[in-house]
């Protein structure tokens, strides 16, 4: 079994091998051919900071626009004629968004609003309350709302997932939604900043291009924007094959504490170009292919990103522009070989690191230790008594050597931590996890959840309770157990009294004793005055709720009830008699 597994890893790498190589921006625009001045900032040039670029690094996705950072309530302009395609509230992500589609076949994207318009926030207030929900995807149609380029359309905010005020800002291509660099547009943002690298890691590899062993080099900075390695440009490496891969982040003019991401990324080997990354266009059905992209593991351990220059079996990502033998550079014992990495930003500023390899004296590797092996281009299913995982095709980037034990139940857990190989693996797509439980009482089964105990804080991931066991979908190897969640969630008032004359908002903060991951279903809410439903802006990153009083709540005593549910329906209520 081990040895047609084995040779069906070789044959997907050998017609990995003989597919043309990857050609990420042949079905694009050539960056000339882009409209170069069609578009405008979207925010005032003397406040320009360019806090984030399109490819930058971020966990499990690649950035899909750039970032201009700001105050909150700075004015938003159009980039350009169109019309509001799309509008979208949600309490994560986007937070507060606006699509504008322009007749030249683009569309821009406004992201972390923290106002609309007046004309377009009283629509979405009205469809909100219409709804009777907070989160709203709305498409107003053509004739709604008309917007001349350079016309104010919301302001600056840091609503969804941002973690500061800034502007997220897209340009699509409308006919399929991919996103392009911004900064391949001719926008006036001034960038003199060439990248800085910071380390040279090296991966040694098998004939299955599997790493066997790395190792990371220092790099030092030399003159005219030059790299070299620390004790010597010319390294003897132990092995037949290399892979190479770099930290490295880009600074912008005016903004020099921001570590930006890099345009481009390219190797060369006895002068040959043999790997190329660009960001110029981005899938977002590709995004989570950043996890193959990047070193997973390193960044799991150390926090360093590192951008591979070649390219891992299951690596679909459609960015390179090259990938001879997937960017693999063979070594050879008797001679050199000249290798050059160039990083450069979207301004065309470069930086270079410029070394020698050749093959040291090889030593057998020892063979990883494992139980199962699962090939990353096929599925695989591992059942045992009380634990099963069932990993669809294209759910791992490389060949697993999988690994599997279990320890003692932690207090208060009704299952052993299964310890399902390592959360330094990444996972593409959801895998089917069941776990079953032990000395679970009966009517306590519904309230079961799988635990995740990798991440800053243990979470629920969900789950079904199906034939005596616990069933969810999750995205993360690591260590799992099964806990009960029968505790309600918190309500408490931060601006609320029984007396509410003369004020403009009342909030509380929500929040549950399990964080929730993977499957399982974020906090529920729901607030009526006097019986009638009433809009709460939720932000999910603080966990507050705040209602701004408008004519809808008149002048008079009024009673609030506010539900808040979890994802195994445990529900906690305030209700209190308020006047206005």
């Amino acid at each position: 079994m081990r040895k047609n597994v084995g040779l069906l890893a070789a044959v997907g790498l050998c017609l990995l091998a003989l597919r043309p190589a990857p050609q990420g921006a042949h079905s694009a625009k050539l960056p000339s051919e882009l409209p170069q001045n069609y578009f405008r900032l979207p925010v005032d040039a003397q406040s320009l900071r360019l806090s984030g670029t399109f490819g930058e690094l971020r966990p499990n996705h690649f950035h899909s626009g750039i970032d201009l950072s700001g105050d909150i309530g700075q004015p938003i302009y159009a980039a350009a004629d169109g019309y509001v395609h799309r509008i979208r509230v949600q309490e994560g992500g986007y937070g507060n968004a606006l699509y504008i589609r322009h007749p030249n076949g683009y569309t821009t994207v406004y992201g972390h609003l923290h106002q609309f318009k007046p004309e377009i926030a009283r629509y979405v207030k009205a469809e909100q309350y219409r709804r009777e929900r907070f989160e709203v995807d709305l498409y107003p149609g053509e004739k709604a709302f008309f917007i001349k380029k350079g016309e104010q359309i919301g302001l600056m905010g840091n609503s969804g997932s941002s973690e500061g005020a800034h502007l997220h800002f897209e340009i699509r291509r409308t006919s399929d939604q991919k996103t392009l660099n911004p900064l391949l547009f001719n926008l006036p943002i001034p960038d003199r900043e060439a990248p800085e690298l910071l380390a040279l890691r090296v991966y040694y590899l098998n004939d299955r291009h599997e790493t066997l062993e790395a190792t990371v080099w220092p790099v030092e900075r030399r003159p005219n924007g030059a790299y070299g390695l620390k004790g010597g440009d010319t390294i003897a490496l132990p092995a037949w094959r290399v892979g190479f891969a770099v930290q490295a982040f880009d600074r912008a003019t005016g903004n020099p504490y921001n570590k930006n991401g890099l345009f481009s990324l390219r190797l060369r080997a006895d002068g040959q170009q043999v790997f190329g990354w660009r960001a110029q266009e981005l899938d977002f059905d590709e995004s989570r292919y950043l996890n193959a992209h990047t070193d997973y593991a390193a960044r799991k351990r150390t926090g360093a990103w590192f951008q591979r220059c070649y390219l891992l079996p299951g690596d679909r990502l459609s960015m390179y522009e090259r990938a001879e033998n997937q960017g693999v550079v063979p070594l050879y014992q008797g001679r050199l070989t000249a290798i050059l990495i160039e990083a450069a930003d979207a301004n065309g500023n470069t930086s270079t690191l410029r070394f020698w390899v050749r093959r040291a004296d090889v030593s057998p590797a020892a063979p990883p230790s494992y139980q199962r092996q699962l090939p990353w281009d096929a599925p695989s299913r591992i059942e045992m008594d009380d634990f099963t995982l069932a990993l669809p095709n294209g759910a791992l980037y490389e060949t697993l050597y999988f690994q599997y034990t279990v320890s003692p139940p932690p207090a208060g857990a009704f299952a052993p931590v299964h310890h399902i190989h390592s959360d330094e693996t990444p996972l593409h797509r959801y895998c089917t996890l069941t776990l079953r439980p032990t000395q679970l009482p009966p009517a306590l089964a519904s309230k079961a959840v799988i635990l995740y105990l990798d991440g800053k804080r243990p979470e629920s991931v969900g789950g079904q309770w199906a034939n005596g066991a616990v069933e969810t979908r999750v995205r993360e190897l690591g260590r799992y157990t099964i806990v009960v969640d029968t505790v309600p969630p918190t309500i408490r008032p931060v601006a609320f009294s029984a007396n509410m004359r003369g004020k403009s908002l009342m909030s509380f903060a929500i929040s549950d004793n399990l964080p929730v991951g993977g499957s399982a279903r974020d906090l529920r809410y729901r607030a009526t005055v006097d019986g009638k439903w009433v809009l709460f802006e939720y932000d999910r990153k603080s966990e507050r709720l705040v209602h701004y009083f408008d004519e809808r709540i008149s002048a008079g005593e009024h009673w609030l009830r506010l539900t808040v549910t979890d994802d195994r329906e445990n529900t906690s209520i305030f209700e209190r008699k308020f006047v206005r």
